[in-house]
């Protein structure tokens, strides 16, 4: 209820509306259509007038229909998915670059080098990390909850600065189970738009009836000021990328909850947005049709991130953003892939 109160607010104070009698007629056209209460049509700003096929967006009840579908999604897979050590785990046995796994613990329990270890104290954390540091020979480690979404309660854990770090996280640590992952990389051309945060492409994945495999759409994420994630409930922002060059096209969009503001360029770099190619595309997409023969859910969403060496999954998720891709893409429906899955779970007319 409180994000659709945001969608008001951001709506109401928005300079870019249609008129009113405008809106309202295509309000009551889009509910005739999709046969749907209009809920997206003000979070997906369709009352802005550069958009004009506004027909074409997936109403919340196609959007809803796909990700419940039992013919697309299935739960064995999405439990697999949505446990990052199971995901992790099971990447590893199959050949599927992710981040290296380096401890992990659940609860008070942390395991490292085939050893458990129980922790009670803020100094058995501090000795536990350290053993790792100097073990494994690194500075850093990226802590990732084992079940959680949207970048949530990620902690960046520094050599030089791990004491300070344990006794402001240690709570944290103690109340929930986390993989210990190695810190990336990222490329250095992705790096001249923004090198705070590891920004991500969302890659699209759907499995047809023939088992062939499709990407059916990318975005890609940026994070914004010195937030370490790029997820857009963090502030971040999203852009099309042109599934056939690898270019992103178009303007970046910050989610409406966070204000619904457009870029042409990063609001801390300045970088130009359109027309950045993303390096290591045609790898980046190859990785995810991989990965999609190990987790053959029917459409999953994939957070890609491009190291100096290649691209890098960073999970694979279940839920995969649609209403998203569907407003990156100025109306997901006119997608040859998506009026198929549509016509095959019986939302469209055959």
């Amino acid at each position: 209820m409180l994000s659709r109160i945001k969608n008001l607010n951001v709506f109401l104070n928005d300079s870019d509306k249609k008129s009113f009698l405008k809106i309202i007629k295509e309000v009551i056209h889009f509910s005739w259509i999709k046969k749907a209460l209009p809920t997206d049509y003000f979070r997906k700003y369709l009352y802005r007038r550069d958009v004009t096929d506004y027909t074409s967006y997936l109403s919340f009840k196609e959007y809803n229909s796909i990700l419940s579908s039992k013919q697309l999604v299935f739960p064995e897979i999405s439990a697999l998915l949505n446990n990052k050590l199971s995901f992790s785990l099971l990447c590893k046995t199959n050949h599927i670059k992710t981040p290296k796994l380096f401890s992990y613990h659940i609860k008070n329990r942390f395991y490292f080098n085939d050893k458990i270890f129980v922790i009670h104290t803020e100094n058995d954390l501090l000795s536990f990390f350290e053993n790792v540091f100097e073990t494994q020979n690194i500075d850093a480690l990226f802590l990732k909850p084992l079940q959680g979404i949207g970048g949530q309660g990620c902690i960046l854990l520094n050599k030089n600065n791990l004491k300070n770090k344990i006794q402001h996280a240690k709570k944290s640590l103690l109340k929930a189970s986390y993989l210990h992952q190695e810190c990336i990389e990222q490329h250095t051309e992705i790096n001249k738009i923004h090198a705070k945060s590891i920004n991500t492409l969302r890659c699209v994945t759907y499995i047809d009836k023939e088992n062939k495999i499709h990407i059916v759409s990318i975005f890609m994420r940026f994070g914004v000021g010195n937030s370490v994630t790029d997820n857009v409930t963090s502030g971040g922002f999203y852009i099309a990328v042109n599934t056939e060059t690898g270019v992103l096209q178009g303007q970046g969009r910050q989610s409406v909850v966070m204000g619904g503001n457009v870029f042409n360029n990063h609001p801390n770099s300045n970088f130009k947005l359109d027309g950045f190619k993303i390096p290591y595309f045609t790898e980046a997409c190859d990785l995810v049709k991989y990965a999609a023969l190990y987790f053959p859910s029917r459409i999953i969403g994939w957070d890609v991130a491009i190291t100096h060496t290649g691209p890098i999954i960073i999970e694979g998720n279940h839920n995969p953003d649609l209403q998203t891709s569907d407003t990156a893409y100025g109306g997901y429906c006119k997608s040859p892939i998506i009026k198929e899955i549509l016509k095959e779970i019986n939302t469209l007319p055959a």
